[in-house]
């Protein structure tokens, strides 16, 4: 059996971190989202995939290769032009010279696990949709059921009001007759898999599988947070860099080769630090955070549930609290944000965000002791002078004085 990966997307409503890089290869515990699609599908005996790609298609295709290094065999098919509205289902429409019997679709931007994946080839019909409840259901296709709870009433995608908390996870199974209601669909002018989901359940029944297994999307920036603390449910301990005496190291920490833990840190699980980092004396790393390659983290420094990506510079007396920051972001020293809930102004309006930081694109530079009050997002390439205090967002290249 085939799998199709639709990695073609910017993911939009991410940005500033989609700026230069794609969705899929934003890195959560220091992999990027869309290995973990990968992985998952190996696992399950499933090594032919097919991954449509688009936007800044040569990033993923130099990391995956042809997909040897991860006991996969991977082809590629460009979708050079999404139609203006977006479209799953024209991305999927390039993979059809590709497909030739009963295959598997998925998203490429969500963090799944092994489970997740068997959950649908365990129970899977012809056409089946895995499913699963969430909270804030509206951010996606919403599920009813017929009678019986086993096949598909209806899909919704984003209602302004829910019916139901049973969403998509975008995972299915499909015949190559799919490709026939896809051309229909598009004929329509509408290039989103849920419309041609309903197309189908005129001619045909649809089963629902329900998975409770991992299955996390990053819609936005802070969504970072959730998907990296998932995926370091999965780190086991795991040693190569050079320990210093006096250093403390609790529970599942994986610490690349290269790496240095200086003397009097303190580094509690789950947690992942990269290859070539250097870390303290005297640092704190606390759960729920990942550091990137390349990264140094000063003295009397703490960090709590973040991810720090490649090349940061973290300066002394700095902390960093429910924060996403940036690769190759260079802070100063007595840095500090604070956690809270906030309304955090996004790329489509105003979100209420419960305990978060800051979020800060690649390259931007932050000189010694500014403050960024919680919520606040700025963009890549910007440059904030010493003692600021930030309490709006920065859009990318903005010099604050």
């Amino acid at each position: 059996m085939k799998a199709v990966i639709l990695a073609a997307g910017e993911g939009t409503r991410l940005r500033p971190f989609t700026a230069t890089e794609p969705k899929v290869m934003i890195p959560v515990a220091n992999r990027p989202i869309l290995q973990y699609v990968v992985e998952s599908l190996v696992k399950n005996g499933i090594d032919e995939i097919v991954m449509v790609v688009g936007y800044r298609r040569q990033r993923i295709m130099s990391y995956f290769g042809d997909g040897d290094d991860f006991g996969a065999d991977i082809e590629y098919v460009i979708q050079r032009k999404q139609p203006p509205s977006g479209g799953t289902a024209h991305a999927l429409y390039q993979a059809k010279d590709k497909i030739e019997d009963e295959f598997l679709v998925l998203p490429g931007d969500n963090v799944i696990s092994k489970e997740t994946v068997s959950d649908l080839l365990n129970n899977m019909d012809d056409y089946s949709l895995l499913i699963t409840k969430s909270e804030t259901p509206s951010k996606y296709g919403v599920v009813t059921l017929e009678k019986g709870g086993e096949e598909i009433r209806n899909l919704i995608e984003k209602p302004q009001r829910s019916p139901s908390h049973l969403i998509s996870t975008g995972i299915c199974s499909f015949p190559p007759e799919i490709f026939r209601y896809i051309e229909e669909t598009m004929k329509e002018d509408d290039y989103d898999i849920p419309s041609v989901i309903q197309k189908v359940l005129k001619d045909k029944s649809v089963r629902v599988i329900r998975t409770e297994e991992t299955w996390i999307d990053a819609v936005y920036p802070w969504d970072l947070l959730h998907v990296n603390s998932a995926a370091l449910g999965n780190v086991n301990k795991s040693i190569n860099g050079q320990i210093e005496e006096r250093v403390i190291i609790k529970g599942n920490v994986r610490i690349g080769k290269g790496t240095r833990i200086r003397g009097g840190s303190f580094i509690e699980g789950p947690a992942v630090i990269g290859e070539g980092c250097d870390i303290g004396p005297n640092a704190c790393i606390l759960p729920s955070s990942s550091i990137g390659d390349n990264t140094k983290v000063a003295p009397f420094t703490v960090i709590r549930n973040s991810v720090l990506m490649r090349g940061v510079l973290l300066e002394a007396n700095s902390t960093v609290e429910n924060s996403v920051i940036g690769e190759g972001v260079r802070i100063g020293t007595n840095f500090s944000t604070y956690s809270a809930d906030s309304r955090v102004d996004a790329e489509d309006g105003l979100h209420q965000v419960k305990k978060i930081g800051v979020m800060i694109a690649e390259d931007s530079i932050v000189g010694s002791g500014v403050t960024v009050e919680s919520g606040v997002i700025i963009g890549k390439d910007c440059e904030i002078k010493s003692g600021r205090t930030v309490r709006e967002n920065l859009e990318s290249g903005v010099k604050a004085v």
